[in-house]
């Protein structure tokens, strides 16, 4: 039997993102990749405040694209979502799935009545004998039936749930499999969140997000400049820049480049001291703020780590009659959680 399509749909704070790839004995193809931009208060901090213009997004991202797909893999992130990696008695999936409610209740800042839980084991810790290592995701149901909610009003079927850091774990796997032995920290840079994934031979070791992103630039360059929001997007893109100092513009940008890294220097530190003494060998950059003037070379120069930005779709096959190879080539590193939830199989588990 066939795995059945899904639409990747990536809902961020400043864009809705949508990706869908066919999978033939060709290989996987990329048949549809496409943003549309969001107004400013429409998602804030991953909750959706403006649920008319995000489904407005929706719609029309999936009419452009023609698609007879109606599943559809969504992803959630942010401070109703929490990602722990804890240690608990070894037992099998079936025996942690009757009793996950209980396991995880320590662990989880919330009433446990309140949310969606799933889990990965990731296997025996073979220095204390009898326990094992276990991926913990908590999603608010209130939070996660407000994007289901929004999905479903347009006509689509929220076949997976991922969170972010996930999704970027499979467009990874993906796109670099030549490198999947190395600890590499997958870092992606949205509007009003920060992702980071440190994996080791593949495997996630250790997520964080943080409160910052490109937003952040976005308020500082509107307060500078005295300028409106819209407006203060187009400068922090490179467009209407009369009567901008373009000196004052790269401090601003230096400043929020230099403040990332700092906070992204403690995760780093963290993930050194208390998980594991492997050095990260490389940074792979992704979302809508990775190419925020000097962040990968601030990251690069204050870490020592190198830095590439992210090409999620290097490892799928593309008509360039079809596609702008340009175009993808600009709009990559913001598609990478796309990507990877359009290449989610519609049999995974939801959150």
């Amino acid at each position: 039997m066939g795995v059945a399509k899904i639409v990747g749909l990536d809902v961020g704070s400043s864009a809705v993102k949508m990706v869908e790839v066919d999978r033939s004995k060709r290989g996987f193809e990329l048949v549809f990749a496409g943003l549309s931009p969001l107004p400013d208060g429409a998602v804030v901090e991953k909750s959706i405040k403006r649920a008319d213009a995000v489904g407005m997004a929706v719609s029309a991202l999936h009419k452009l694209s023609k698609s007879k797909t109606k599943n559809v893999a969504t992803s959630l992130a942010g401070k109703s979502v929490i990602i722990k990696q804890v240690t608990m008695a070894s037992m099998t999936d079936a025996q942690l799935e009757k009793q996950i409610r209980m396991e995880a209740e320590p662990y989880i800042p919330f009433d446990i009545k309140d949310v969606n839980l799933d889990f990965f084991i990731m296997g025996d810790r073979p220095e204390k004998e009898g326990t094992m290592e276990v991926v913990l995701v908590a999603a608010k149901r209130d939070y996660m039936d407000e994007y289901l909610g929004l999905v479903s009003s347009q006509g689509l079927s929220p076949t997976v749930v991922d969170v972010d850091p996930f999704a970027l774990e499979v467009m990874h796997e993906f796109c670099y499999p030549n490198i999947q032995e190395e600890v590499v920290a997958l870092v992606n840079v949205g509007a009003s969140t920060i992702n980071v994934n440190i994996l080791k031979s593949g495997a996630s070791q250790y997520t964080r997000d943080l409160p910052l992103g490109g937003d952040t630039i976005t308020r500082e360059i509107m307060r500078f400049f005295d300028v409106d929001y819209e407006r203060a997007e187009n400068i922090k893109r490179g467009a209407n820049l009369d009567d901008v100092n373009p000196r004052n513009l790269r401090k601003i940008f230096q400043r929020s480049a230099d403040y990332f890294v700092s906070e992204l220097q403690k995760i780093l530190d963290f993930f050194s001291t208390n998980v594991s003494y492997d050095p990260i060998q490389k940074i792979f950059l992704s979302g809508g703020a990775a190419r925020t003037y000097g962040l990968s070379s601030s990251m690069e120069g204050d870490l020592n780590i190198p830095v590439e930005l992210v090409d999620p779709f290097r490892s799928l096959k593309i008509d360039e009659k079809v596609f702008d190879l340009d175009y993808l080539t600009a709009i990559g590193p913001q598609m990478a959680v796309a990507v990877g939830l359009a290449l989610r199989d519609e049999r995974d588990k939801q959150v």
